[in-house]
């Protein structure tokens, strides 16, 4: 996946004292585990559990996670990666949809909802539409479950650990991107906008093909975005660091490439000489954790089979960004390439489970290399004091007082989803009425941050709203 590890590159993000030298090697001479011995191998703090969602051969290799305004897991996943299918030939690759996930975390059905895909990774799901936003070499596409209609083309694919991925809705209505490493990609939306990336960068469009924008430049290699409560957007990195926060027209460290002039965006962490294979990121923006975990962001790190905790303190206004342990694994074939934030409160993990994960450090023919098997993960907290899970993830069926309440919603993906909810229903006028009453809420301004945001996106901001 997203990982560019040269030999130079080969040295821990974390701290030496909290992992060591944990590397696994370039190929784990070790067995795969069935599901239910991968699970025994895992380690994490007091009071938490990770359950199986699906495993093979109901999902492959997944790719990339999304929910949908039904409260549905979508993910890609993939039997083709490394080799893209030839022009004209037939992909093997799909979208599959996941839902009545029980209190086991068990999927009770899983449906394929698109297949004939090639190296599909970035997706989103649309409100309001059995329709998702994927990305199927070389194009990003409307896919219905008998239509497909590309809106933006053509991507890049030389390397295909560098591709387009991390599709998220921002709290302005784009949908915001990265591109990866080695990529040379001249993309032309449907209806409007042009840009022309190489290798790492982040960019942002509109789902129905009408816009196209480059957000920041640089980056070796992000793969995964996130957004924190207040609308500030942050990026994982293979190489240069793991954790950013992408400031819109910001340059940031990639190999041999310069800034504008003005130097590139503030750093994170500091005294830290390279990340390595950085795959996904979730601020744990919820209640179901303790204290102490929320407000953090988890990243996976696939060559140290781990999903680190990354604590934010801030220095002025500049976020501070410092790795503590979380999840590890014992088992050298665990690699976690997405890391999703439900709408229950646990932390959804896409395991692209491998012996092999480097894609410079061994040939892409290897043999050994696993084209079939894939878990996705959900990590829950059942100690003390457990908070009971949101009594609704179903919004499409919401109405739209419900959705209303929601927008105060402790979690960050709750939110986010009523939101887009009430967009899509194009309740301007609920919207508007609603946000005098929560000028003197007490939910910490969580209400009003959407209902703005909300008011934006439909036309119907005003100055007096924002007093």
């Amino acid at each position: 996946m997203r990982l560019f590890l040269s030999v130079v590159a080969l040295m821990t993000f974390l701290c030496p004292s909290a992992f060591g030298q944990k590397f696994a090697p370039n190929v784990v001479s070790a067995k795969p585990l069935a599901p239910t011995e991968q699970r025994k191998m895992f380690v994490l703090p007091a009071g938490f559990e990770i359950q199986l969602v699906a495993a093979d051969p109901d999902i492959q290799k997944p790719m990339n996670l999304a929910f949908d305004d039904r409260g549905r897991l979508w993910v890609t996943d993939t039997v083709e990666y490394p080799w893209p299918v030839k022009p004209g030939e037939r992909g093997r690759d799909t979208v599959k949809i996941l839902e009545d996930i029980g209190p086991d975390g068990r999927a009770q059905k899983i449906t394929t909802f698109a297949d004939g895909l090639n190296i599909p990774i970035g997706l989103l799901p649309l409100n309001g539409s059995e329709n998702a936003l994927v990305y199927s070499i070389p194009n990003i596409s409307r896919v219905g479950s008998r239509t497909r209609e590309v809106l933006y083309s053509t991507y890049g694919y030389n390397d295909t650990h560098g591709m387009t991925s991390g599709f998220t809705v921002g709290f302005d209505g784009w949908i915001y991107a990265c591109h990866g490493f080695a990529n040379n990609s001249s993309i032309k939306g449907k209806t409007g906008g042009e840009i022309k990336m190489h290798s790492g960068n982040t960019y942002r469009f509109r789902a129905d093909g009408t816009g196209l924008e480059q957000h920041t430049w640089g980056q070796v290699n992000p793969f995964g975005i996130a957004f924190d409560p207040l609308g500030n957007l942050f990026s994982a990195d293979c190489h240069s660091q793991p954790i950013y926060q992408l400031l819109r027209g910001g340059y940031y460290p990639s190999f041999g490439k310069a800034h504008d002039g003005l130097g590139f965006a503030p750093a994170m962490i500091t005294g830290f000489k390279g990340s390595t294979a950085i795959c996904g990121i979730a601020c744990y923006a919820a209640d179901q954790y303790p204290a102490m975990y929320q407000g953090s962001f988890y990243i996976g790190d696939v060559m140290t089979n781990q999903v680190v905790r990354f604590e934010i303190s801030y220095d002025g206004t500049t976020p501070k960004a410092k790795p503590v342990p979380f999840l590890d694994s014992n088992d050298q074939w665990f690699r976690p390439v997405d890391v999703k934030l439900g709408p229950d409160g646990a932390l959804y993990i896409a395991d692209f489970y491998n012996c092999i994960i480097g894609h410079y450090e061994v040939p892409l023919t290897h043999p050994a290399r696993d084209r079939t098997k894939g878990r996705i993960w959900r990590i829950v907290y059942t100690g003390k004091d457990v908070k009971a899970t949101p009594s609704r993830t179903d919004f499409a069926t919401a109405t739209t007082e419900e959705l209303l309440t929601d927008l105060s919603h402790p979690n960050l993906t709750v939110r986010m989803l009523a939101t887009n909810q009430l967009v899509s229903r194009k309740a301007a006028e609920a919207v508007t009425k609603a946000l005098p009453r929560e000028a003197d809420s007490d939910d910490e301004g969580r209400a009003r941050v959407q209902l703005l945001w909300a008011a934006q996106r439909l036309g119907r901001l005003t100055t007096a709203g924002l007093t």
